[in-house]
């Protein structure tokens, strides 16, 4: 698994560009990267997508990846 923060800056990504591709506010990703908020499985999913990666590789997204996929098993 990878840091939020590393895997944006190894794709050379602003913060805002990071964003920007993923949709969502600038305010998530930071709170994100800073521990301070782990989002919505929809939204960890696509930052993930923006960075090329699941969300179950992201450290910081890993207890949302399994509710996510907890949510599918139980659909």
């Amino acid at each position: 698994m990878v840091k939020l923060r590393e895997a944006r800056l190894k794709k050379f990504l602003s913060i805002r560009a990071l964003a920007a591709l993923a949709g969502v506010s600038t305010r998530t990703i930071v709170e994100a990267e800073a521990g301070r908020r782990v989002p919505y499985f929809g939204t960890a999913r696509k930052i993930a997508a923006a960075l090329e990666l699941q969300p179950g590789d992201i450290d910081e997204f890993a207890v949302r990846a399994e509710e996510g996929f907890q949510e599918k098993d139980a659909a």
